[in-house]
């Protein structure tokens, strides 16, 4: 077998894959493929916007689209999931009531029942 310029045989596959474009120079990104996305219990296909989100072995975050996955991806540190929370709990985002359905309000004062359901677009079953 030949040895190529990087010290690996020709005939054995490169153990290193080509990263994606929006790979380089960013320490946040992580490979979706196999991801196990989540969304909220309260999102239908119908909904206007669903936001999906995926958590990696090392505490990190990825939020995409789940109308349109493939408009790309958002990466977070612990860090910045954990300010991201604690800001949401504490009311930061939170939208006036006066804009708000009465269901909508209920929603956003925490009196309905929301939890993280699979998407229906993963490529493997849900691990749990």
């Amino acid at each position: 077998m030949s040895e190529q310029s990087d010290g690996q045989s020709a005939a054995e596959p490169s153990a290193r894959r080509d990263l994606p474009p929006e790979a380089m120079g960013n320490e946040k990104w992580h490979d979706t493929t196999d991801a196990v996305w989540y969304r909220s219990s309260l999102s239908k296909e119908d909904s206007d916007a669903i936001v999906e989100v995926a958590k990696f072995d090392d505490g990190f975050r990825a939020v995409r689209d789940g109308k349109a996955p493939e408009k790309g991806i958002l990466f977070f540190t612990p860090q910045e999931w954990e300010a991201f929370v604690l800001g949401a709990k504490d009311g930061e985002f939170d939208i006036p009531e006066e804009y708000l359905t009465p269901a909508e309000i209920a929603i956003q004062r925490g009196e309905v029942d929301v939890h993280a359901v699979p998407s229906p677009l993963n490529r493997r079953p849900d691990p749990q």
